[in-house]
Parts: structure tokens; C-alpha cells; sequence
């Protein structure tokens, strides 16, 4: 038996077909990822509100302006917060401020830093005797400006186009700067450090190696405006002071 069907069944499917394949097209290409739909990937705010976080047993007041990811901006226990500011005075995100932030030069002012989770990093001495050390080309450093000390990696370490730079800050602590140097691959080299804020604690920023003769006081400010940020009077599973 011959089924009569409507004539406009046919042309139906076709643009049924051809709107679904749009719409995939359209959000593959523009629509947002799954990182950016589970706030995992960076979004820039211009609110001011603290956003209260506890990593490694600290309790944090962070302003909003500050943070990177729109998921560590619910509040509650993390592994880590990032976040980042504009040099020399920790200057927060604003939108007038768009251009700054995205700059990925070598003379780029903004600085990422992290609160994380200690874990495994060791305190800055024995980063130095136990990983480092065994690296270098030479165990005597190359003594440059700013009260720095530059350690020079072997070739054929992981860190062979990197260099250490080695000081103490006003508090006496030792200070590690790891700097990539710039290459064929690495057009734009950045300097970071990672010490540990306490037992539990870590803290781990970086910014352009061209702004390395300013290290000292990035690293007193930073220290600064991290401390800042702890929520005064409020309990922690934590014991003593900055132990890096």
C-alpha cells in the first residue's frame, strides 16, 4: 500500500537539519566552554565585596577585584585562589584597566599570584641544597645588583634555560627567584617564587622578568597585601608564623 505523506515533511527535516547543524556550529565557535560554564576559566571582576575563602586552615578576605576564576568566588574551603594585580603598587582589576591586565609583553605589569595549599613544598633552604643545588654549573654564584645572587642551571637539567636568583628580604628570610631567560621559545620570560606562608600555607607569584631590579620591593609588598587579606581573630588549624 502507497502512503501518502505531506509535501512538507521533507523541507522540514531539511531546515530542522540544517538549524541544528548551525547551532552547533555557532557554539562550538562562540558559545562558551565547559570551563568558562563551571567559572574554571579566568573572568576578570570589577566588584570590590570580599569574598571569604579558607585555604590550608587560613581564613581569607579577599576582594573580589582580585581574583581570577568566578568558581573561587563562592566562597568556602579551596585548594587555592588565584588572583592578580597591576605593578608597582598592586593596583586591582578595573575595566578602564582591560588592556593592562591582557598584556603578555615583556614589559607587562600585571603580577599572578596563588594562595595554595602547602602540600609537599619544602621551605626555601632545602628547595636550594636538595632540588637546586645539584643543577647549577657552578656552586659559586655570580653576584649582581640589588643584593641578588645568580645561579647559572646545566644544560641538561629541566631549568637549563632558567635562571636562580638567591637574596634575603628585610626579614632576614631567603629568597628564590626562578627566571626563565628569553629564547627562541620563550619571548616574554617570567620571574616567580613560591614560599611557604605557614605550616599548612603557600604562596607562589610571578611576573615579567623585566621588572627583576624592583624584586625587593614587589616581594615586601606582596607579603604585605597578603596579609592583609587574613581575616583577623578567626580560628585556624595552624601553628606559628611565616616559617620560609
Amino acid at each position: 500500500m502507497v502512503h501518502e505523506r505531506p509535501a512538507w515533511i521533507l523541507p522540514a527535516l531539511v531546515i530542522l537539519a540544517v538549524t541544528a547543524f548551525s547551532g552547533l556550529f555557532l557554539y562550538y565557535y562562540f558559545g562558551p566552554t565547559p570551563g568558562e560554564l563551571l567559572g574554571q576559566s579566568p573572568r576578570a571582576s570589577a566588584e570590590s565585596r570580599n569574598v571569604e575563602a579558607v585555604v590550608g586552615g587560613t581564613r581569607f578576605l579577599i576582594p573580589e577585584n582580585y581574583t581570577r576564576y568566578p568558581s573561587q568566588r563562592s566562597g568556602g574551603s579551596h585548594t587555592e585562589i588565584a588572583m592578580h594585580a597591576l605593578l608597582p603598587d598592586f593596583t586591582p582589576y578595573a575595566p578602564s584597566l582591560q588592556s593592562e591586565f591582557s598584556d603578555n609583553s615583556p614589559g607587562a605589569e600585571v603580577i599572578f599570584f596563588t594562595l595554595h595549599r602547602a602540600e609537599a613544598t619544602l621551605p626555601a633552604e632545602r628547595r636550594l641544597k636538595e632540588v637546586y643545588a645539584r643543577l647549577f654549573t657552578s656552586s659559586t654564584p655570580e653576584r649582581v645588583k640589588d643584593g641578588l645572587d645568580r645561579f647559572s642551571f646545566k644544560d641538561d637539567s629541566g631549568y637549563r634555560d632558567q635562571d636562580l636568583f638567591a637574596g634575603t628580604d628585610s626579614s632576614g628570610r631567603l629568597v628564590l627567584l626562578v627566571c626563565q631567560r628569553r629564547t627562541d621559545l620563550i619571548e616574554s620570560p617570567n620571574c616567580s617564587r613560591t614560599l611557604l606562608m605557614t605550616r599548612n600555607l603557600a604562596l607562589t607569584y610571578r611576573y615579567k622578568r623585566e621588572h627583576l631590579d624592583s624584586w625587593r620591593r614587589t616581594d615586601e609588598l606582596m607579603i604585605r597585601i597578603v596579609t592583609s587579606f587574613e581575616a583577623p581573630g578567626l580560628p585556624n588549624d595552624l601553628e606559628g608564623t611565616i616559617t620560609d
